[in-house]
């Protein structure tokens, strides 16, 4: 039978919320549930600023790996239930830390315990000094130091009423809200770097991102619709329970190529996008809308280009990488996954008929005026009506759905 192990959640702005705290508690434990579905089974427990999970040795590395992209955690460290005595206590210690300092050939480490039954004869520094002393008699000799401010290797001890726990190294996490927290919202994910990096962005804040991509096929091909599903499905592994809604939007490309002068064609492909989009988050209570807009990045992000495609909708519109410059974007596009699938060469839907001299600064009332030359509101009923939904959380192949 494999050997148990307890992990340790830690979270940091769950614990300013106040009288809120167990809201987002319940929402960040439903999360991780969802996230560690099928493995073990865990069991959870939720004592004052943290949540325990119990777990097997077995699958403690994959519970870690899982738990580390999960919204709303600060850290995560993996531990070994011990008996409350000093020698076990190091005995674990000195386990986790040889391989590394035969590794390394020197290491700095530190002993950190927390004692939340008061009734145990040593205090938490007294407990350090136990634990730690030992641990150097048996590794000094081969390279191992202690240093509190600047160690590589953090020894952590719980020592509870029930139970005393030593555990391995913190795993950073991704921080932020558990998704869910915040409501939802629908993002316009274009097969570029930076829509999926402002979804993200999004569920870190405690939303659950369901996304919509405008396609046209029949110009462009599959290739973007497949390269969307593969961002949006890797996105929600993040948050889980997200959807794919998948609008045609050739018909409205056409009209504008048809009936409008070229320099206004982008503006007004995201007016329409706009309008569509509010229409289905409307339709399905999500709370605002998302993109990847990054102020004066292209001809259709200028402050007044960004006025004149907010102004079709009463939605909020949150913009997450509005300040970011391109380099930061792709940072955060490499750390989260998205940036290879991003880079793949395939044309979005706003590059059909692309002008040679886009506008700028374009004027709504010049805009609107091009609008009365095709039937816009018949083309987003009719967008609409073909809709293709996706649910993120179903297989790929044989097991998808849409409807």
């Amino acid at each position: 039978m494999s050997e148990a192990r307890t992990l340790l959640v830690r979270y940091d702005e769950i614990g300013l919320k106040g009288r809120n705290r167990r809201y987002f508690e319940n929402c960040l434990l439903a999360n991780i549930k969802r996230a560690l579905d099928g493995l073990g089974p865990p069991r959870y427990r939720v004592p004052h600023g943290r949540i325990l999970v119990d777990t097997d040795q077995e699958h403690s590395a994959e519970c870690a790996r899982r738990l580390t992209r999960v919204p709303g955690i600060a850290s995560v460290s993996v531990g070994v239930p011990v008996e409350r005595e000093f020698d076990a206590m190091a005995s674990v210690g000195i386990e986790r830390i040889a391989p590394r300092l035969h590794a390394a050939g020197a290491l700095k480490f530190c002993v950190r315990s927390q004692r939340s039954d008061k009734s145990f004869h040593k205090t938490s520094p007294q407990i350090d000094f136990e634990v730690g002393s030992r641990i150097m008699q048996r590794l000094a000799p081969e390279g191992l130091t202690v240093d509190i401010k600047h160690a590589d290797f953090v020894l952590e001890i719980e020592v509870g009423e029930h139970e005393t726990v030593v555990f391995d190294n913190r795993h950073p996490g991704l921080g932020g809200l558990p998704v869910g927290s915040a409501g939802e919202v629908l993002c316009l994910l274009s097969g570029g770097i930076d829509s999926p990096v402002a979804a993200f962005m999004m569920a870190r804040r405690g939303c659950r991102v369901h996304y919509v991509f405008f396609d046209n096929q029949p110009f462009l091909g599959r290739g973007g619709f497949d390269k969307v599903e593969r961002l949006a499905r890797l996105l929600n592994r993040y948050q889980g329970e997200g959807r794919l809604y998948v609008v045609p939007f050739e018909e409205a490309q056409v009209a504008i190529r048809d009936h409008c002068r070229p320099a206004n064609r982008v503006v007004l492909y995201r007016r329409m996008m706009y309008r569509i989009a509010a229409s289905l988050a409307e339709a399905h209570q999500c709370l605002g809308l998302v993109t990847g807009e990054s102020l004066g990045q292209v001809a259709s992000q200028t402050l007044e280009n960004l006025a004149a495609v907010s102004s079709t909708t009463r939605q909020s519109i949150f913009r997450p990488c509005i300040g970011l410059d391109k380099r930061d974007i792709i940072a955060w596009a490499k750390k989260i996954g998205t940036y290879d699938i991003s880079v793949e060469p395939h044309p979005d839907c706003c590059s059909v008929f692309m002008p040679p001299r886009p506008a700028t600064r374009a004027k709504e009332a010049d805009l609107e005026r091009d609008e009365e030359r095709f039937p816009w509101q018949e083309l987003v009923l009719k967008a609409l009506s073909a809709v293709r939904t996706y649910a993120l959380d179903a297989p790929t192949e044989n097991g998808r759905t849409s409807s």
